[in-house]
């Protein structure tokens, strides 16, 4: 499992960018747009779907979620 970068959209608090850590940060993840979370391990999140966070990581560099932290 990966430990990974979580950014909150602003303006949007259920919507987050999980970035793995030893992937750099997406260039639409601004610091006007997103704040930093935290970094975690995916196992930490509730509910958070972890194959799907590797599948999306691996295509895309990302993975984009809602959710009710």
């Amino acid at each position: 499992m990966h430990a990974y970068n979580l950014f909150r959209r602003k303006g949007e608090a259920d919507l987050f960018c999980a970035v793995p850590e030893d992937i750099p940060v997406p260039a639409f993840v601004t610091p006007e747009a997103w704040e930093f979370g935290c970094s975690l391990d995916i196992q930490a999140l509730s509910g958070f779907d972890a194959a799907a966070a590797e599948i999306s990581a691996r295509a895309n560099g990302f993975y984009l979620f809602h959710s009710a932290l």
